[in-house]
């Protein structure tokens, strides 16, 4: 696909936005993207070149995107023990150490990731044959987490319940096997 500005390079930068279900879409060569007023928002915040999801990361993360975290916010948060990675540097790069990061800055991730996905865990999708397993393998977990949780709250018919219905989902994947 060609840059729709310049029709000499190919395009590489593709803007798709929604509004009020009109749907719009740029397609741009990197050289033409730098100049588009829409790819630069009024926070400073413009797609360097070449463009990478870690920078656009970067970008929510500091930027003026309502996730900036304030300076004497950052100096008392934690760094990664496994990596050393700070959450300035994680800000500046967009890309985390490790994945023992994850946990260290989650309280800061989860908004981005929210935002940008409408959820912060991924559900992904099954395949057709092995979907029913999965499905019920995934619903034994969530099921013993409510039991844990009823037992540690004390409410013992409900953990019954709950344990009665695990074994039920085992006994039926026993079957299916």
């Amino acid at each position: 696909m060609m840059c729709q500005q310049c029709l000499e390079r190919p395009a590489s930068v593709h803007l798709t936005q929604i509004i009020n279900d009109e749907k719009k879409e740029i397609h741009l060569c990197e050289q033409c993207a730098r100049k588009h007023k829409e790819l630069t928002f009024d926070n400073g915040f413009t797609f360097a070149s070449p463009f990478s999801i870690h920078n656009f990361l970067a970008g929510f993360l500091g930027n003026g995107f309502g996730y900036h975290i304030q300076p004497q916010e950052r100096s008392t948060m934690p760094g990664c023990d496994f990596c050393n990675m700070t959450y300035e540097q994680f800000a500046r790069s967009g890309k985390l150490g490790c994945g023992h990061c994850y946990d260290v800055f989650g309280s800061t991730l989860e908004p981005v990731f929210k935002k940008m996905h409408g959820n912060t865990y991924h559900h992904g999708k099954l395949p057709q044959r092995a979907g029913g397993k999965i499905k019920a393998q995934r619903e034994i977990k969530g099921l013993k987490l409510q039991l844990n949780k009823a037992v540690h709250n004390e409410e013992y018919e409900r953990a019954a319940q709950l344990r009665d219905k695990i074994r039920e989902l085992e006994a039926q994947l026993k079957e299916d096997i």
